[in-house]
This record gives C-alpha cells, structure tokens and sequence, in this order.
C-alpha cells in the first residue's frame, strides 16, 4: 500500500509496504495535475482491477467507442445472398444445407460426413 503524503492520518499497512506509509491525504484534496501526487497514486492504482475498469468505463470506452440508437443485423442469408455482393466466391463454415439460397446446393466431399462424425465423437 501506498498514499498521497500529506495530512497525517494512521493507515492499515498491506504486507511489504514501506515504513514511510503513515499518512494519507482525503481524496477531494489530490491534484491529478500535481506530478507528485501521480507519481504516488500510479503505482497504487495501475493495477487495480476496480480502478482500471472504472478508467476504460469512464474514460475510455466513451471517447473511443460510437454508440449508434440503431442496430444493423443481418442472417447468413442476408450475407451470402446477392444483398451486399453481387459476386462471392465462397462462404465460410461447416458445410450443410443452410447455404444462402443463392449459392446453391451444398457439395459435400467425399468423407466429409464420416469426418464430422469422427470429430463430434472423439473421446478427446
């Protein structure tokens, strides 16, 4: 455990705190401007999971993230069909027959069933 050094005011001590931990300064009364009152809070903070979340929360997440009052959807229908593109060139996943209507029917290789099989039911 660390503090902010100044009105003297006696602190529980984490194990391996260093003997100069006796006073802590009440929270209205530090100056993030300061550098040393940075310098000491940093070290004390940077790490806990409580401080860090309610910085990516607060801070963070609002200024980097656009928040839209509307949410675009779509089904692999949607994605594979002729909606966004007019040419594909193939379309990702396990094969079955619940290919976008627009890509036809599903042409499994040889195997391919027995190999589905193999690995839904392996014991490992």
């Amino acid at each position: 455990g660390g503090h902010v050094r100044g009105t003297a005011r006696k602190v529980a001590r984490t194990p391996g705190a260093s003997d100069d931990t006796d006073d802590l300064w009440p929270l209205h009364l530090v100056d993030l401007r300061d550098p040393e009152h940075v310098e000491v809070l940093y070290p004390l903070l940077a790490r806990l999971p409580a401080a860090i979340e309610t910085y990516l929360h607060e801070l963070v997440f609002p200024a980097t993230l656009a928040h839209s009052g509307i949410q675009l959807s779509a089904s692999g229908q949607d994605l594979g069909g002729d909606m966004l593109f007019n040419v594909r060139l193939a379309f990702s996943g396990t094969p079955s027959d619940l290919l976008p209507r627009t890509l036809g029917h599903c042409e499994y290789a040889r195997g391919d069933d027995a190999r589905m099989l193999n690995v839904l039911t392996d014991p490992e």
